[in-house]
């Protein structure tokens, strides 16, 4: 299978790190310095105080989407471990990909569990946690009318969702595309079954689960690097982002993660980039 160059990967620096390496603990820990833990949970900026607030989308399967009726995905799943390791509850709020940094910056949401890729455009409003997995994408297509190559999608039209980093990533690699811009995988898959659009272009894993969703649907051969998913944080939070900094390396380094990794991406390897980023870290 053809692989596409990387676009932009960007790696923190190693020695904040390993500090935050140094700092964590297999089993619970303190999300603050001295006094009580309730001044401790109080001082997080959360929110609302002792909550994390998490957006989350619901059709974005196995990464963020609704089960039941209930949140569940890696990301998810990942934001429970870490609010678990801060002593905070978790809520978490369904909504479209394209509002969901900006709400983070504006305070409604304390951060997300979708998958956000790091961009010098979306660092100029929010920060970004420490890593928590490295992305790839794929395109997806009808078998009747195949696009299964980045080169095929020239003169082509490509749904892609709205606000997301693919965009331009996909724009980059593939200038003569038309790009139509869509809220949701939903809306994107139903486009794509009506013949509106040539193919989509999203995650691997979204890409994998629509095609056995879709027995009508067949999977690009390019792999496209598309970058760092990391969660977004108000830039006014430095103390929450430390908190989800601390905690992130915390299940990073006790196998939590590399077990939610395995349970929802069977037979995926954990990215040699993470094992690097999280020295120890299970693979």
């Amino acid at each position: 299978m053809g692989r596409s160059i990387v676009i932009r990967r960007l790696v923190p620096a190693a020695g904040l790190l390993a500090a935050l390496l140094v700092a964590c603990a297999p089993t619970a820990i303190p999300v603050g310095g001295s006094g009580s833990a309730a001044q401790r949970v109080a001082d997080l900026e959360t929110v609302t105080p002792g909550v994390l607030a998490v957006a989350y989308r619901t059709d974005d399967k196995p990464a963020s989407f609704i089960d039941n009726g209930e949140p569940a995905g890696l990301h998810v799943e990942v934001m429970r471990a870490l609010a678990a390791r801060m002593g905070v509850q978790v809520t978490f709020v369904g909504t479209d990909f394209a509002s969901a940094v900006p709400n983070v910056q504006n305070h409604r949401y304390d951060t997300t569990a979708m998958s956000v890729l790091v961009t010098d455009e979306r660092k100029q409003v929010v920060d970004f946690s420490t890593p928590e997995v490295y992305a790839q994408s794929r395109l997806v297509s009808r078998k009747a009318a195949p696009v299964l190559t980045v080169a095929a999608t020239k003169g082509k039209t490509v749904a892609i969702t709205r606000g997301s980093a693919l965009i331009q990533i996909l724009q980059t690699l593939s200038p003569d595309v038309t790009i139509k811009e869509f809220p949701n995988i939903a809306a994107s898959t139903t486009a794509l079954l009506a013949g509106q659009v040539d193919a989509l272009f999203t995650g691997t894993q979204t890409s994998t689960q629509l095609v056995t969703d879709h027995p009508e649907f067949t999977l690009g051969t390019d792999f496209v690097n598309s970058g760092l998913d990391a969660f977004p944080v108000a830039k006014d939070h430095p103390k929450l982002l430390a908190a989800i900094n601390k905690a992130l390396a915390s299940i990073m380094l006790d196998g939590t993660f590399t077990a939610l990794f395995h349970k929802w991406y069977p037979g995926e390897e954990i990215p040699q980039q993470l094992l690097k980023d999280y020295p120890g870290m299970k693979p």
